[in-house]
């Protein structure tokens, strides 16, 4: 797994790793019952604190996007209850995206651009 994260960046360090392995199951890298590495060999990897990796897993683990067991390591476990909940969430980030975009004066043909661009990185 190839994960980055920029200290500099103004995204919170947790969101930033929720982030990355967001992307690593969104493109198939992790799949379905796959494991994680544990929370001590994750943070050495990335330099981060235990406690940020704790949190970053527990995030995911509350969205239904990875399940931890006791003594054991996390999996990623897409399920259908995760996907409904899910859904709404993204629905609800969509819109504010399109807020935003109409706020800042980006017309609509450069926001379909710009989903379009995305679409494509994670859905070819």
């Amino acid at each position: 797994m190839n994960v980055k994260i920029d200290p500099m960046s103004k995204t919170p360090l947790y969101q930033q790793l929720i982030q990355q392995l967001l992307f690593e199951i969104a493109t198939g890298k992790l799949q379905n019952g796959d494991p994680l590495p544990s929370i001590r060999d994750l943070a050495a990897q990335t330099k981060l604190n235990l406690h940020t990796v704790h949190k970053s897993y527990k995030e995911l683990q509350k969205q239904g996007i990875i399940a931890i067991k006791p003594n054991s390591k996390a999996i990623v476990k897409k399920s259908a209850e995760a996907k409904d909940v899910n859904l709404q969430q993204i629905s609800t980030k969509v819109e504010q995206i399109m807020c935003e975009a109409n706020v800042l004066g980006i017309s609509e043909y450069q926001l379909q651009q710009m989903f379009h661009k995305s679409l494509q990185k994670y859905y070819t």
